[in-house]
């Protein structure tokens, strides 16, 4: 009997085991398979992303595995497989990679990190501090060059086609033609005054930049009545010029660029502009540029450029940054401390790189852009940038611009006439202003510091002194209805 209820319990505990085992097994795989679903559940905001592979799969990127760093200086490797090529359907995917990039490491505390695509052949190494990013590289490139790489070759790949079209010019420009661009014969009529580099022939409608003894840029405003182009003057649509002109021309926006034996013609709503085509020697540019390649020293290059070729439209540089233009030749150098864009061919080049497709260091090809337009943009966005706000009295007539440099002081001042129907103006470039006020809609005050205070007339162009002499001349008020401006402590009544 005994060992009847011996065995009856023996069974009796096998079955709670086995009952209790499965129960425990049950839960496991319950537990792996809600793990399993976290996992694969898909991730609704980077914030939500509690894993590598969950911020990897947010990003669009198929995760395939992560391991200690091969390369030495680095924490991780992560292989993966971006969404987009670099460089696909004619766009730079750079937005997308940058934001990729940024996020994956974040996620990992800036630690340094190398993202390895073996399906693209690319291998992108990231550098950090504590806190941010510092540096991108991509295949051991710069991302900025990288990418800029990408867009010149594919530029070189699509190249385009801009022919020269055949027609008739006025007889001005023709004598400048014959003269090879030399105004020394050529009468514009009387200078009214001299804006952005131009001198203005305001009644007769010309505008004339020269630079190094040559015109490089003439327009016709719509004071000018003749035809300037076949028989097109300056306000004709943009259809009946293409109708006249054409199709092999080039359009950005509203202007619209053809290309003669002997110019290149811009037309827009108001204005023609024109500046002439000159065939160049680029053989000692070409050597300069291949120097650049070996050594790559970016002063020695720019020293050398500047020398060669002192007709540049442009030229800026601070310890941060060097930008110049030569659009007549079809060059852009434009590098910064942000972004290395190095030296830029465009269409107008026609010299051997723009042939052999040489892979230069900082070398890219933008040969289906015009830097002739570019440069337009640039002139015409100069005249359109007018201030609207302001808390002191403003000019009806004129839109004054000008720019503020550290210690506070307005230079380069400018003057819009806003409806056209006077010169455009400007005070001279050696003019620093502490303090500015439009008296009424003609006249300009402003003050120098230890020298004095004036007023400039926009419509004679004419400057008057109001006070001179070794006072600081801090202006701290104009009442503009009754003419009163403080300084120094004193009240004087300005009356004209």
């Amino acid at each position: 009997m005994k060992k009847k209820n011996k065995k009856t319990m023996n069974k009796r505990k096998k079955k709670i085991i086995i009952i209790s085992t499965a129960i425990i097994a049950f839960f496991i795989i319950l537990i792996i398979a809600i793990k399993l679903t976290q996992d694969n559940k898909k991730v609704d905001s980077i914030n939500d992303a509690n894993s590598l592979k969950s911020v990897v799969e947010f990003c669009e990127c198929k995760f395939i595995s992560s391991k200690d760093s091969e390369q030495d200086g680095y924490n991780m490797d992560i292989y993966l497989e971006f969404k987009y090529d670099p460089y696909q359907d004619g766009q730079s995917k750079q937005p997308y990679y940058d934001v990729t990039i940024d996020a994956i490491t974040k996620y990992l505390s800036y630690r340094k990190i190398r993202l390895i695509d073996e399906s693209r052949e690319l291998t992108i190494r990231v550098d950090t501090n504590n806190t941010s990013i510092t540096k991108k590289y991509f295949n051991d490139a710069e991302e900025s060059e990288y990418f800029s790489k990408l867009l010149s070759q594919y530029t070189l790949d699509n190249q385009q086609d801009f022919k020269e079209t055949e027609f008739n010019v006025n007889s001005e420009l023709q004598t400048l033609i014959n003269n090879e661009w030399n105004a020394e014969n050529v009468n514009f009529g009387t200078k009214t005054s001299t804006f952005r580099n131009y001198d203005i022939y305001f009644e007769n409608g010309y505008r004339v930049r020269n630079i190094g003894g040559k015109i490089f840029n003439i327009v016709f405003t719509n004071k000018f009545g003749k035809s300037v182009i076949n028989d097109i003057k300056v306000g004709d649509s943009l259809d009946d010029i293409k109708a006249e002109l054409g199709d092999n021309y080039i359009q950005n926006g509203s202007i619209v660029e053809y290309m003669g034996k002997d110019l290149y013609v811009c037309f827009s709503s108001d204005e023609i502009s024109v500046y002439p085509r000159f065939t160049y020697n680029y053989t000692q540019f070409e050597k300069i540029v291949e120097q650049y390649n070996e050594d790559k020293d970016f002063n020695s290059f720019m020293n050398k450029l500047t020398n060669i070729w002192p007709d540049y439209s442009y030229y800026s540089y601070d310890t941060d940054y060097c930008i110049i233009y030569y659009p007549l030749q079809g060059v852009k150098i434009d590098n910064s401390a942000n972004a290395l864009n190095g030296i830029q061919i465009y269409k107008e080049y026609t010299g051997n790189l723009k042939k052999e497709h040489k892979d230069y260091y900082q070398l890219y090809y933008k040969t289906n852009d015009s830097l002739i337009i570019e440069q337009e943009l640039s002139r015409k966005m100069d005249k359109s940038e007018i201030p609207n706000d302001s808390d002191t009295y403003l000019s009806t007539k004129y839109a004054e611009k000008s720019t503020t440099n550290e210690d506070g002081k307005k230079h380069d001042i400018a003057f819009f006439s806003i409806d056209g129907s006077n010169p455009d103006s400007e005070l001279s470039k050696n003019i620093y202003a502490s303090t500015t006020y439009w008296y009424d809609d003609d006249n300009f005050i402003y003050s120098i510091d230890y020298q004095g205070i004036y007023i400039y007339n926009a419509t004679t162009r004419e400057t008057k002194t109001i006070v001179s002499g070794t006072d600081k001349f801090e202006v701290t008020n104009f009442d503009h209805v009754n003419k009163i401006l403080t300084y120094d402590g004193k009240d004087i009544k300005i009356e004209l």
